[in-house]
């Protein structure tokens, strides 16, 4: 039983390492075909195992043994004989398998020697289109650089140009204002003196020169005022104070515009509106300036006084007029007007108080500059209220030529004062008055005349400046230093 079983193991182990040394052999060179050996070498070890199952068969014949032994030895045997057919079976697919890739390999290994030529081929075209596509973009790189330089280049360059013309704007502008800042004090100058058209004509040269400056617009506006051309005055004091709303004399400027216009108004509502404005434009003056003072140096209280006193607030008027007096110490304007409205409250001792020191005062203004107006007027009212006419009629020819031929109201403003003195002199003193008011009314009419006769004068002439001009173009063919290009143009005998 033993032998049987060790044949049978025997058996199975060479069949096993048979199919084992085939596939060994297919793994050890890949590149041999499998060959018909391999199968005899497997039939033999099958013929071997017969034989020795036929000897095995005679050994059992030739031992005693049972029925039952004998049979279960043959079974085993045939059973043996079975597997080993089966691992023969098996070895032999194994080494079919084996034949079939060894076959598909040596195809493959054909098709791949023709493919990785083209394949080689095909990589060198990818590699060169990735080298143009680099090289392309490295080229768009470069040029969009290169654009962006030029493009900052020329900004820098239209920065530089703008900031040169800039800064010789700035130096334009700068030599310009200087150069209007040294014609303001010639126009100053021509004011004083009289000459209105001359220091207007001054102050608007400054302004060609420095158009943004408040303080041109501001004195241009000031001699319209003094001039009677109260529209003209308005519309500079507005362009002053635009550029400034925080002038103070543009301001104080803009409240006397007002109030002079509210003097051509009836009396009503729309005079008060305008007075209004002239109050709230003087009160925001003097709260940020308290002691302005105007171009002829005199302080604004005292216009402000004015109005109040046109109103018939004769305590607001004294106070403001008190507050002037505070401001300019040495002007006889504010003493006046405050001399005018103690006569008024019919307090007669104060006003002849005031007035004494009215004449003191303008008498000493006149000394010291003869083409005062103003001070010459003053003199005037207070020797007429203390009853000093002869002395009052011997200054009143200087005093009327003194008064500026541009400024109208001058004249009106001194007749006014005169008939409000009225009011606190004696009967026998009033004639006095009303003579004097007589002559000055004749010297107004007379100016006014001349000034007429003046202008009319000018205006012929400019007339005949005109006509030969005219006569001058008519004698050279009607050309002038521009030519005219439609020379084909023909004109009607």
């Amino acid at each position: 039983m033993r032998r049987i079983t060790l044949i049978s193991c025997m058996i199975l182990i060479f069949s096993v390492a048979g199919a084992l040394t085939v596939l060994s052999q297919a793994q050890d060179d890949p590149t041999a075909t499998p060959q018909p050996e391999s199968t005899l070498d497997a039939q033999a070890v099958l013929n071997e195992i017969q034989i020795l199952a036929t000897e095995v068969q005679l050994d059992a014949d030739n031992t005693i043994v049972t029925g039952d032994q004998v049979e279960r030895a043959a079974e085993a045997a045939n059973r043996s004989a079975v597997q080993a057919s089966e691992a023969v079976s098996d070895a032999q697919g194994a080494i079919d398998l084996a034949s079939n890739m060894f076959g598909l390999f040596e195809a493959m290994s054909g098709a791949v020697g023709l493919v990785v030529p083209f394949l080689a081929i095909a990589a060198g075209l990818i590699g060169f289109r990735r080298l143009e596509s680099a090289q392309n973009e490295l080229k768009e790189a470069r040029e969009r650089f290169e654009r962006e330089m030029r493009g900052r280049e020329e900004q820098f360059d239209k920065l530089r140009v703008e900031l040169e013309e800039s800064v010789q704007r700035q130096r334009d502008n700068a030599a310009n204002a200087s150069l209007a800042l040294s014609l303001l004090p010639l126009g100053e100058r021509q004011y004083r003196a009289q000459d209105y058209q001359g220091a207007l004509d001054t102050y608007h040269r400054a302004l060609a020169l420095d158009r943004e400056n408040p303080i041109i617009h501001y004195r241009i506006g000031y001699v319209y005022t003094q001039s009677g051309e109260l529209e003209k005055a308005k519309d500079q004091m507005e362009r002053s104070l635009k550029l400034d709303p925080a002038l103070a004399p543009s301001r104080a400027a803009m409240g006397y515009i007002y109030r002079r216009v509210g003097d051509k108004l009836k009396q009503g509502t729309e005079r008060d509106i305008v007075y209004n404005l002239a109050e709230q434009n003087f009160l925001q003056a003097l709260k940020d300036s308290p002691r302005l003072m105007d171009e002829d140096g005199e302080a604004w209280w005292g216009a402000l006084g004015g109005l109040y006193r046109r109103r018939g607030q004769t305590e607001q008027a004294i106070y403001a007029y008190e507050r002037g007096t505070e401001v300019t110490p040495q002007s006889s304007y504010p003493f006046s007007n405050l001399a005018l409205l103690y006569a008024e409250t019919h307090n007669r001792e104060r006003m002849l108080e005031t007035y004494k020191r009215v004449e003191r005062l303008a008498f000493g203004e006149v000394q010291s500059d003869t083409t005062n107006y103003w001070a010459y007027a003053d003199l005037i009212t207070s020797r007429m209220a203390m009853g000093k006419i002869e002395s009052a009629w011997d200054i009143l020819d200087a005093a009327l030529e003194t008064a500026p031929a541009e400024s109208p109201y001058t004249l009106e403003m001194l007749i006014d004062t005169l008939n409000r003195l009225k009011g606190a002199l004696t009967e026998e003193e009033i004639p006095e008055i009303d003579k004097v008011i007589a002559y000055i009314k004749q010297f107004q009419k007379k100016r006014e005349e001349r000034r007429n006769r003046q202008t009319q004068e000018i205006e012929a002439l400019q007339t005949t400046e005109s006509i030969e001009e005219a006569e001058k173009l008519m004698d050279t063919g009607g050309t002038s230093d521009v030519e005219d290009d439609d020379t084909d143009t023909e004109t009607d005998a």
